[in-house]
């Protein structure tokens, strides 16, 4: 199959791009016989995003997630690869878990890997997964605290073991740093709390402790280190004094960066996330970190719940929701504004996180690279309607926020998918 698209801006020059099969076989400004050509008018032409952090819930939670409505969500929001997190139902703790979730996700329409979880006892399960050398697993997931269901390690030496492995195996870890035993100590201070007390009981000082206690001890292993979800300042700042100095890599989300817990007043447990949505000086930072380049990727976190579930009291809704629909478009509107520019956009969300990862061929437009591209307009307005999402999970914190910039087409391996 040979696709030509026409007149598109490319790297901030217009020209043309062919497909051969699922290969970028040809940029620049020649035109071929093709069995489709589209004329894109101007529009410009991405690399798709590459996110590192979904939950996708498929087998023992399909009713809140499965790889046909998330990659359905990924596609409409310009995804193309997806990277799996260890803790749905069951947990990615072992072969056998690993193959059950390989069967479910032959159903995605977009690439895919996944995270496996390393614990406190299943480190030889780890090993015999990595010893196959799978292709398909691409990083370890530690969890320093619980975050909904989830087996979290608060052992030293046990850590130490699993960057160990990490090193072993080229593999980086990415760590959830919140420390249970500090988000324990400020839920026992909290008496009936609510969707307000969230950013206290799971303290900015949880996420603050164990990414210094992770950043140490990766700079003594010396094994590649990635903090999910960063989200305080003082986080910044440690990531920023160990760039160098260690193999560390930071993530954000765009609700990290764009909403504080003020927004918490207006949207209540829909705002429920772990860690916490934060304070405005924390976004600054953040901010700050894009520009000095400290922050490597934007990841979504997409973590779909069921709407009757995240409408109960506080204690019992679950943590989390969708991103993938939301995640570009609301960067792209970021662009429009010139608080973000195309180039560092991209690297953000994929150039940055192929190298971190080492996916081959992907992640760039270049001639010989996977034709995981996407198409946008960025003079496309938007409106947040999560009844309108292909996720299962209808709602966001960001409901009714209002835009400019968005995905038109999106094509996964060189084939163009419905975002419709």
């Amino acid at each position: 199959m040979r696709t030509l698209l026409k007149n598109a801006v490319i790297n901030g020059i217009k020209q043309n791009l062919l497909i051969e099969n699922e290969y970028i076989s040809y940029i620049g400004t020649n035109t071929f016989d093709n069995e489709q050509e589209i004329d894109l008018e101007g529009k410009i032409i991405i690399s798709g995003a590459i996110d590192p952090h979904t939950h996708i819930r498929d087998l023992g939670q399909s009713n809140k997630e499965d790889w046909t409505s998330a990659s359905n969500a990924a596609i409409r929001g310009g995804t193309t690869m997806v990277f799996d997190m260890p803790n749905n139902k069951p947990p990615t703790i072992n072969l056998h878990n690993l193959n059950l979730k390989r069967l479910k996700a032959r159903h995605s329409k977009v690439n895919y890997k996944f995270n496996i979880a390393a614990t406190s006892y299943n480190l030889r399960d780890v090993t015999e997964i990595l010893k196959t050398n799978p292709d398909d697993v691409v990083a370890l997931k530690l969890f320093l605290a619980g975050s909904n269901s989830n087996e979290y390690v608060d052992n030293e030496e046990v850590i130490k073991r699993i960057f160990d492995i990490s090193l072993r195996y080229d593999l980086p870890v990415i760590v959830h740093t919140e420390l249970q035993k500090c988000v324990k100590n400020y839920a026992d201070k909290t008496k009936n709390p609510t969707i307000f007390d969230h950013n206290y009981i799971r303290n900015p000082e949880c996420a603050v402790k164990g990414t210094e206690l992770v950043a140490k001890l990766a700079k003594e292993i010396g094994n590649k280190l990635y903090i999910a979800h960063t989200s305080v300042a003082e986080e910044i700042d440690i990531i920023e004094s160990y760039k160098g100095e260690a193999q560390i890599y930071c993530e954000i989300t765009p609700h990290h960066l764009l909403l504080t817990e003020e927004v918490l007043k207006k949207v209540g447990n829909f705002g429920k996330v772990n860690p916490p949505l934060r304070t405005t000086k924390d976004n600054q930072r953040l901010w700050q970190g894009i520009y000095d380049g400290i922050v490597d990727v934007v990841g979504t976190d997409h973590a779909p719940h069921r709407l009757d579930e995240k409408q109960k009291k506080y204690a019992d809704a679950p943590s989390g929701f969708p991103g993938l629909e939301t995640n570009l478009p609301l960067l792209l509107n970021e662009v429009n504004k010139s608080k973000l520019d195309m180039q560092r956009l991209v690297e953000l969300i994929s150039s940055r996180t192929a190298e971190i990862f080492n996916l081959k061929k992907r992640g760039k437009i270049v001639e010989g690279y996977y034709a995981d591209l996407v198409v946008i307009d960025m003079n496309k307005v938007w409106k947040i309607e999560p009844e309108k999402f292909k996720t299962k999970a209808k709602y966001s914190p960001f409901e009714g926020m209002q835009g400019k910039g968005d995905v038109v087409m999106t094509f996964v391996n060189g084939k163009l998918e419905n975002i419709k």
